[in-house]
Parts: C-alpha cells; sequence; structure tokens
C-alpha cells in the first residue's frame, strides 16, 4: 500500500479522486453529502476496479467531521467546494450564499496539516466580481491557523489576514500557495472544461 494519503472531500461521482489515487495517494476518507453520489461511488466500489480499494464514502455534511483523527497523517487534502455560489448560472451569490463551503475546506486543512492540498472549483470564481473573496480564501489556505472569530465579518477576518500578511517575517506562510486556471482540453481531455486550482504545499517542507 502506498505511503501516500488522502482524504478527498466534495468527492462528487469521484472524478478528481480517481485521479488523485491513480498519481498513487490512498484515500483514508471519502465525504459526499449527495445520496445519488454516493449510492455511485458504493456501486463502483462493489464492482472493484480504481474504487475498490476506497474506504466507505462517509455521506453527510463535512461541517460533522472530525478531522483531528486524520491530524499530522495526511499527504494531501483535495476536492471541489459547491460550485454554484460562483458558477456563471445561478444567482452569483458566492459568500452570501450557504451552500460556500470554502470555510470548511479551510477547515479542514487547519485540523489536518497535511503537506498539500489541491481544491478545484469553476471558471466563474475568477470574475472580477469575486476577486476580494478569492484573495480571502487564498489567504485563509496560506494561514488557516488564523481563526475567523465567533461573529466576524468575513471582511473583516480578511483585514486581519491582510494586516498578518504585512507585518509576517519574509517566508513565515504556513503553506505555500499557488492559484492558476486550467482547461481539460489542453491535457488530452475531448471537452473544454476550465476549471480554477488552488494548490498548496506545508511551508515546513522542502
Amino acid at each position: 500500500m502506498s505511503g501516500l494519503t488522502a482524504i478527498e472531500l466534495f468527492a462528487g461521482a469521484g472524478g478528481l479522486g480517481l485521479g488523485i489515487s491513480a498519481a498513487g495517494f490512498n484515500p483514508l476518507m471519502v465525504a459526499e453529502w449527495d445520496h445519488l453520489s454516493c449510492e455511485n461511488l458504493r456501486l463502483n466500489r462493489r464492482n472493484g476496479g480504481p474504487l475498490k480499494k476506497w474506504p466507505m464514502p462517509f455521506e453527510g455534511d463535512v461541517r460533522e467531521i472530525n478531522y483531528k483523527q486524520f491530524e499530522d497523517k495526511v499527504s494531501l487534502v483535495s476536492g471541489g467546494p459547491p460550485c454554484q455560489p460562483f458558477s456563471l448560472g445561478g444567482k452569483h451569490k458566492a459568500q452570501d450564499d450557504n451552500r460556500d463551503m470554502w470555510s470548511e475546506a479551510v477547515r479542514a486543512i487547519r485540523e489536518v496539516r497535511p503537506k498539500a492540498f489541491i481544491f478545484e472549483n469553476v471558471r466563474g470564481l475568477t470574475r472580477q466580481s469575486f476577486a476580494t473573496y478569492v484573495s480571502y480564501i487564498e489567504l485563509q489556505l496560506r494561514y488557516p491557523s488564523l481563526i475567523k472569530k465567533k461573529n466576524e465579518e468575513w471582511v473583516d477576518h480578511l483585514a486581519r489576514l491582510q494586516k498578518h500578511e504585512l507585518g509576517r517575517p519574509q517566508n513565515s506562510d504556513e503553506y505555500r500557495v499557488i492559484f492558476f486556471q486550467l482547461n481539460a482540453a489542453d491535457f488530452g481531455v475531448p471537452q473544454k472544461r476550465e476549471r480554477v486550482m488552488f494548490v498548496g504545499f506545508r511551508s515546513d517542507l522542502e
């Protein structure tokens, strides 16, 4: 069994998780709230193939997961937080949409302390109207231990993160984070599927 371990959040039908498994990572947990998606994962697990070694999916709200059991035991946390708040369709409510789960992605990083993470989302996240919130996501991923206070507005938390960023010693990030956009068609997939990616590496690692 590979020494590379992973946690897959917001797994959906398992596409991102399959890619990560193909890269040599062994999933310790796969989480998804949608029942039909979990049924699909369970069926494919029973039928063998790439999912046969996956654990049974956790079917439920990621806000109910206690990640402390995985602290310092996981190489990679990955997932695609719900895209509806940022999609070109819909109401574009971003942080005001109760489906916005970026705070839970950050919590997973804070509690697990993985060596690295990969999160993906829709191209709509790159719109100018979301630029400030994207900066907020990136700073939270960079400094996950700087927690949002109870009843603190996200813009006030952003201001604290920015102040911390300006006053920090050089190279004191908790995670080194890069944010970029990819198109699946550029990698041999017969589909124009554009996605934005957040990739981070724990800064105490070379």
